[in-house]
């Protein structure tokens, strides 16, 4: 059964504004369908080549020009990260041809993909992310929170969606987190200590929706914070986790103060946090948290798959203050706070007191709210998870805002 996917309608037909841009690249995790996507949306005539297979890979590796005049307008490149020195020739053929949309590639790590577009493609190409299914893309719905959790362990990958055999979901994630190591952390990433770093996966999964403590992480792993530093910014360039920063009014303070870390799967987390049942979250040391994890990156994934240019920040004092979730669009910034349980009014800040400027309506988002957002305090209204993508977010593709695209 085919899943349409958000970023669907931009790819067909072509159209404003991914038809100014010759190459197209879509970044995201392995197994989140950017191949089943492409193969779904492509002409019948567009050649498809990946680079998974050993063979074709070193074909390329040993000859790029070689390889590339073997290919003929409109092609795809699956995993364009195993060799990036493809892109230099990649550029020559889009000069050549000037075919909107013409080549398609995808990568599922970020830096060494990005590290060459901007050497080689900067100014041609359209740079896509597509990451697992969204909640709105599985029509997941707010019945009972047993019924939430039960879809939220499922994962985002498109392969689990509605699998109800849970032996047969822990062996598929097992699998991934061994691919993953295996193929992306060692043989593309260069890291030696595999035991080290299937350890600090689970302690990343476990520290989700909490400040990232350096220290902390690295004398629970076995490794010194410069490692732990390290490593995080590599989950977040293989699209696993995302690091949330606090707002301030200066933006070059954003980078330099304590991020917050957040699986971009939290049915991945759960999995290798030891979660395996929906009563397990909700009545577990970690549910809070999970919830939280589970809507900021919703959020986050359904921006990216709407093309909506947005920034993301959290909001907290010294005093320990926050609000969970700044979502900032188009000089406006919309607070969010989020509860699994009873939300007590006197609980939300006075949204003066965030002393936030152009600071909107705020909303509260718990499984009692519904799609009508319903006041519960002066600029605070409650809503259901799937009300804030719709309050927030819009509905389908109708507020497309603009496209990140290198420059």
């Amino acid at each position: 059964m085919w899943i349409v996917r958000d970023l669907e309608p931009f790819l067909v037909p072509r159209k404003l504004p991914l038809s100014i841009f010759k190459v197209w690249l879509l970044l995201g995790p392995r197994q989140a369908g950017k191949s089943s996507l492409l193969k779904h949306c492509a002409e019948t005539d567009r050649m498809y080549v990946t680079l998974d297979d050993l063979q074709v890979r070193m074909r390329a590796k040993q000859d790029p020009s070689l390889f590339v005049r073997g290919l003929k307008v409109p092609f795809c490149i699956d995993e364009i990260q195993y060799v990036p020195e493809l892109l230099s020739e990649v550029k020559k053929l889009a000069d050549e041809h000037k075919v909107p949309g013409g080549i398609w590639l995808t990568g599922s790590q970020n830096f060494e993909v990005m590290k060459g577009v901007q050497e080689s493609l900067s100014g041609r190409v359209a740079i896509l992310h597509l990451f697992g299914l969204t909640d709105t893309e599985k029509k997941i719905e707010e019945v009972t929170p047993q019924r939430y959790f039960d879809r939220v362990l499922e994962t985002a990958f498109p392969q689990l969606c509605g699998l109800q055999d849970s032996q047969a979901r822990d062996l598929y994630l097992a699998s991934y987190v061994q691919t993953y190591i295996e193929r992306d952390v060692r043989e593309l990433l260069g890291i030696e200590k595999r035991r080290e770093f299937e350890i600090f996966l689970k302690v990343c999964a476990l520290r989700t929706g909490q400040l990232v403590n350096y220290d902390d992480m690295a004398r629970d792993t076995g490794v010194s914070p410069s490692t732990v530093k390290e490593w995080l910014s590599l989950l977040e360039d293989s699209f696993v986790l995302k690091l949330l920063y606090p707002w301030h009014s200066n933006r070059s303070k954003r980078l330099i103060k304590t991020p917050k870390l957040y699986f971009l799967d939290v049915g991945l987390a759960c999995f290798l946090m030891g979660w395996r049942t929906a009563d397990q979250i909700l009545y577990g040391p970690c549910s809070g948290a999970i919830f939280e994890t589970h809507l900021i990156s919703n959020v986050y994934r359904q921006l990216k798959h709407r093309l909506q240019v947005v920034d993301l920040f959290f909001w907290r004092t010294k005093d320990g203050k926050e609000v969970d979730l700044l979502i900032e669009k188009q000089g406006t910034i919309t607070p969010v706070e989020i509860k699994l349980g009873t939300v007590h009014p006197q609980q939300l800040l006075s949204l003066e007191k965030l002393k936030i400027p152009n600071c909107t309506q705020g909303y509260v988002v718990s499984l009692t709210g519904s799609s009508v957002a319903v006041p519960v305090r002066e600029g605070w209204s409650l809503v259901s998870p799937n009300g804030l993508y719709e309050k927030v977010l819009g509905k389908g593709t109708d507020l497309l805002l603009g496209l990140h695209a290198s420059t």
